[in-house]
């Protein structure tokens, strides 16, 4: 399934440099992902997100521009926005994501993410389920995700 991202609607994405490779996580030369995991889900959801760390080692910029798990019914980009009145809402992002070289890209809950629309079984913790992320230059990238509550993962970050 594919998703198109666009950087416009992306206020809460993160960057940082990945300068140093090393102590990045990013590949010289390649675009790399680390970090990555899934929400578990229960019977009868059928929605998950997904997080993870994407690093531009290229000299040149690349974009996101869709995702793929084969099982769910469609994977998109999605960020997470505001209201003045406090509410918070998620909407898709169109437009492909762009990751500027050297920089470090980071999808994390309350900000940009993948969701997982149409998840046809319970995604359970301890898992690993892999997903296909497509760029504009790169080579496809297949990433395990590991599967994990929120609070594993909060944790885990530590």
């Amino acid at each position: 399934m594919r998703f198109l991202a666009g950087l416009a609607m992306l206020s809460s994405l993160v960057t940082t440099s990945c300068s140093q490779p090393a102590q990045s996580g990013c590949a010289e030369g390649y675009v790399s992902a680390s970090e990555a995991w899934v929400r578990v889900t229960r019977a009868g959801q059928n929605m998950s997100a997904a997080y993870l760390r994407l690093c531009n080692g290229a000299d040149v910029s690349d974009r996101l521009v869709a995702v793929s798990f084969d099982g769910a019914a469609a994977a998109e980009i999605h960020t997470t926005s505001v209201s003045e009145k406090g509410v918070a809402s998620m909407a898709p992002v169109e437009g492909g994501l762009e990751l500027p070289p050297g920089q470090m890209i980071v999808l994390e809950p309350g900000g940009a993410h993948i969701m997982l629309i149409g998840v046809a079984e319970p995604l359970a913790e301890g898992e690993i389920q892999s997903l296909t992320l497509q760029f504009e230059n790169a080579e496809p990238l297949t990433v395990p995700f590991a599967v994990r509550s929120s609070q594993d993962a909060a944790h885990s970050a530590h």
